[in-house]
C-alpha cells in the first residue's frame, strides 16, 4: 500500500532527473568520542536554507551505513534527500552519518565490543550530543530518526527498539533480523561450507569469504574472545559459531540468539511505544535474508504493531526506490523544523496545549494524549494534506492536565493525515500516517 505524499508521474520523471544534478552542503568533520577515546570521522548534510536562517532548528535523521561502508556512504542518498526537499516533498532535515568501520573487521555492527570498542554508546549518546550542540538540531525524540543498510539495518532497528524513547522512526533495509537456526543460522552454515572447501576438519579464516568474514564480524560482536581456545579459526580473538566439523556450538548460538532483533528485540515494543517502522529486503538478497523479513513482517502482524514492508525483486544494495521511501516515511513521522524565538518561547509560556499520538502509524483506532497547561474549549479534528476535513471535530471542554482520547480511523484512506488540537490559545498538530 502507499502511504507516501502523492507524486504525479510528471513529478515523479523530474525527481528522478533533479537527483543526478542536485548539489548539496555537507562537511566531512571529526569529534571526539568519550565512549571509544579518539576523533572519530563523521558527515553533516545540511538542508537548504539553513545557513539564511539562524533561528530554525531541524530534525535529524541518522544514516547507519553497511559493513565495509564509513561515514562517506551516506553521500549515495544526499543527491536524494536534496531533491525531495527541494520539490517540497519532505521538510528540510539535518543527515548524519558517522564512521563504524573499525578493525579488526572493518564494522561495529553498531554495538559496544572488547575488541573495537563501545561503539553503542558512541552512536546513541556521544553522536546525538556532539551533533545537538553544535548544530541547529532539535534535542528531542520526534526529531530524530533512523535510516540504514545491511549491518546499519540491524542498527537502525536495535536502536530504535532499545532506545525508543530517542528515536521517533527507523527505515532498515536488508538487515540482519534473525539468527533462528531454520530462517538464516543453517542456510548461512551451508555458505560457510562451500567457503572453506578443505575440511572437515575446517580453518576458518576471516579473507575467506562474504559468509566467513560475515561470522567473524558476527562473533565479534555477540562472542569475542581475546583469549579464544578455538585453533581452527583466523584472527583467533572470538569464539566462532562453528567447530572445526561445522557443527554450531550451542552456547555460541545462544550469544547470537540473545542479541536477536526478530526472536528477542521486537516482543519489547507496544503500540504506546509509537514507534515508526519501514523495513525491505530484496527477493534475491545474496545475503539469504528475504526470508527473515517475512518472519518479520508475520511476527510485527502477531503483536499488533503498525509498520510497512517494502519488497522488491532486486538484491542486497538499497534501490533508490526505497531510500526515496525511507526519507518520506521519517518525514511523515519526525516534526518539522521549528522557529526558536522570543514570539515561539512567548507562545510555549503562554498555556497553549501539547498532545502526541499512539500507535503511529495507525491501523483503525489512534490514541491522543494531551497536555493542557490550563482548562480550555478545545476543537479536534483530523485533516489531509490538502487541510480539508475528513473526520467530524470532536469539540470538548478539557481539564488542565493529561487526558486521552481515543479516535476512530477506519473509514479513512491510507495516507498521510494531521490531527488538529485548536483553543482559543492557538493551534497544535501532529502528522499520523494511516495503514
Amino acid at each position: 500500500m502507499n502511504i507516501m505524499k502523492k507524486l504525479t508521474f510528471i513529478s515523479v520523471i523530474m525527481l528522478t532527473v533533479n537527483i543526478l544534478f542536485a548539489q548539496y552542503n555537507k562537511i566531512d568533520t571529526s569529534f571526539y568520542s568519550e565512549a571509544l577515546g579518539e576523533e572519530k570521522m563523521v558527515d553533516v548534510y545540511f538542508p537548504p536554507g539553513y545557513d539564511e536562517n539562524p533561528e530554525l532548528y531541524y530534525p535529524v535523521i541518522y544514516y547507519l551505513h553497511a559493513w565495509g561502508g564509513d561515514q562517506n556512504t551516506m553521500n549515495e542518498m544526499l543527491n536524494i534527500a536534496q531533491s525531495l526537499i527541494d520539490s517540497g516533498t519532505i521538510d528540510p532535515v539535518i543527515i548524519v552519518g558517522a564512521d563504524n568501520s573499525p578493525e579488526p573487521f572493518n564494522g561495529s555492527m553498531y554495538v559496544n565490543s572488547i575488541l573495537w570498542g563501545d561503539y553503542e554508546d558512541y552512536m546513541v549518546n556521544d553522536l546525538t550530543s556532539w551533533v545537538e550542540s553544535s548544530f541547529r538540531a532539535m534535542p528531542s525524540r520526534d526529531y530524530r530518526g533512523l535510516v540504514g543498510h545491511s549491518m546499519g539495518a540491524y542498527g537502525s532497528f536495535k536502536y530504535g527498539i532499545i532506545y525508543k524513547d530517542k528515536f521517533r522512526a527507523l527505515a532498515a533495509h536488508a538487515g540482519q533480523l534473525t539468527f533462528d537456526l531454520d530462517l538464516w543460522l543453517e542456510p548461512a552454515r551451508q555458505k560457510v561450507i562451500l567457503e572453506n572447501p578443505a575440511g572437515p576438519p575446517y580453518f576458518y579464516n576471516y579473507s575467506f569469504g562474504s559468509f566467513t568474514g560475515g561470522t567473524f564480524l558476527l562473533s565479534g560482536a555477540f562472542s569475542p574472545d581475546t583469549n579464544s581456545p578455538q585453533y581452527y579459526i583466523n584472527p583467533q580473538i572470538v569464539d566462532f559459531l562453528m567447530d572445526e566439523n561445522a557443527n554450531f556450538i550451542d552456547s555460541i548460538v545462544t550469544k547470537y540468539q540473545q542479541n536477536d532483533i526478530l526472536l528477542n528485540y521486537i516482543h519489547q515494543l507496544s503500540d504506546e511505544d509509537s514507534v515508526g517502522i519501514l523495513f525491505g529486503c530484496g527477493t534475491n538478497d545474496q545475503f539469504l535474508l528475504y526470508p527473515s523479513h517475512l518472519a518479520m513482517k508475520d511476527t510485527l502482524d502477531a503483536l499488533g504493531l503498525p509498520y510497512e514492508f517494502y519488497s522488491h525483486t532486486g538484491g542486497h544494495v538499497m534501490p533508490n526506490a526505497f531510500k526515496q521511501r525511507a526519507l518520506t516515511f521519517l518525514d511523515s513521522l519526525m516534526l518539522p523544523p521549528m522557529l526558536i524565538n522570543g514570539f515561539r518561547k512567548k507562545f510555549v509560556l503562554s498555556g497553549h496545549a501539547n498532545f502526541y499520538v499512539f500507535p503511529n502509524p495507525v491501523k483503525n483506532i489512534v490514541n491522543v494524549k494531551i497536555m493542557m497547561y490550563q482548562p480550555a474549549d478545545a476543537v479536534i479534528g483530523i485533516i489531509d494534506l490538502g487541510g480539508r476535513l475528513v473526520k467530524p471535530t470532536i469539540k470538548k471542554r478539557l481539564k488542565s492536565g493529561s487526558q486521552q482520547i481515543r479516535i476512530n480511523t477506519e473509514e479513512l484512506q491510507a495516507g498521510i493525515y494531521f490531527i488538529r488540537l485548536q483553543t482559543d490559545k492557538g493551534i497544535t498538530t501532529k502528522k499520523i500516517i494511516k495503514l
